[in-house]
């Protein structure tokens, strides 16, 4: 289920949900407006049950998707803060116990599990899912949230902007993009900033020298960063963002992983487009999202076939090497790896 066919059902929930994804702030918004549909106000402190991470167990789920509703006729249940990823076969057993019995609580409860996008390993979709998705998404309805186009983005600003009634040109909110990053926590802050600003300094229209002036710069030193750089061909960009990942400590598993995707991906778009498939076919036969695989071929372009062969070669045996330290937070691995993909690779 796609967040727009989510938010077609808000107003008439029935059953059990998980939203997973990428992007955290639109499952919390998303939470947020399911309550308003499924509690009606009367006893909701009775009718909505919050189970935490710290606090979680199958059996506890059970109990909850068991109660009745007080006075009313549906309850919410939301999970929040589970780290799915840690769960172990038997655990995952447990819980595949406890939503088995969702089918015959659904008249009377609504269940939301809010996975985290740290937290929930989804698989490579559609053609590849997780054991775990596989097992959820035979109970429940399962709720992508992506992260949202730079067009997405924008109109979410604007209408952010709006609803304080505080005129802003387009152009303006990719201004703010640049300044303050991608995530739509910080966004939704800086937003607010503004417009509290705004308001106390009696402005209707925010300017470039109210962005400059109130906005926190931010500078996103992420898996994104890092792959873009790669892609980018960027070594200067690369190593400077290895470097402020490893200050915040960040851990090597993950940015390794992110690099070895990246490197696989392009290798497997390489395959298709020398096969002569298109941009559209290439992602519908692989599953990426078709703005990557354009990144990908304009990548690739004029790169010898060989040199990504070695690139895969070097992400298999980093993957290996990896595996086999006993410190576990070591970047040597992932430092090596990046060393030899610029030496391949990099002006």
């Amino acid at each position: 289920m796609t967040e727009a066919e989510f938010r077609q059902e808000l107003k008439c929930l029935n059953g059990g949900y998980v939203l997973y994804g990428e992007e955290d702030y639109l499952k919390f918004s998303y939470s947020r407006e399911a309550q308003k549909y499924v509690l009606d106000g009367m006893l909701d402190d009775f009718n909505h049950i919050v189970i935490y991470g710290e606090e979680f167990t199958p059996f506890g789920l059970s109990n909850a998707l068991a109660t009745l509703p007080m006075m009313s006729e549906k309850k919410l249940v939301e999970i929040r803060g589970v780290d799915f990823n840690s769960l172990k076969k038997d655990e995952i057993k447990e819980l595949e116990e406890a939503l088995m019995s969702m089918e015959e609580n659904s008249s009377h409860t609504v269940l939301i599990i809010r996975a985290d996008s740290n937290y929930f390993n989804a698989g490579r979709l559609p053609k590849a899912p997780s054991e775990l998705y596989k097992m959820m998404s035979k109970y429940l309805k399962m709720v992508q949230f992506d992260f949202p186009t730079p067009a997405r983005l924008r109109s979410w600003i604007l209408k952010h902007f709006s609803k304080w009634e505080i005129g802003i040109d387009a152009s303006l909110c990719d201004k703010m993009v640049d300044i303050c990053g991608h995530d739509m926590w910080a966004l939704s802050n800086e937003i607010e900033k503004l417009c509290a600003y705004a308001k106390m300094n009696n402005l209707s229209v925010i300017t470039i020298n109210e962005i400059d002036n109130v906005c926190c710069k931010t500078v996103e030193y992420d898996d994104f960063r890092l792959t873009n750089a790669l892609l980018d061909r960027n070594k200067d960009l690369v190593f400077e963002t290895l470097r402020r990942q490893k200050a915040t400590h960040e851990p090597p598993f993950s940015i390794l992983s992110s690099v070895i995707r990246l490197y696989m991906e392009m290798y497997l778009v390489s395959i298709h487009f020398a096969s002569g498939m298109n941009k559209t076919q290439i992602s519908e036969a692989l599953g990426i999202h078709e703005f990557k695989v354009g990144k990908y071929i304009n990548a690739i372009s004029g790169v010898n076939p060989k040199r990504l062969e070695r690139a895969v070669e070097l992400c298999r045996e980093a993957d290996v090497k990896s595996k086999s330290y006993s410190n576990m937070v070591s970047y040597i691995p992932v430092e090596r790896l990046i060393s030899s993909l610029c030496a391949l690779f990099c002006r």
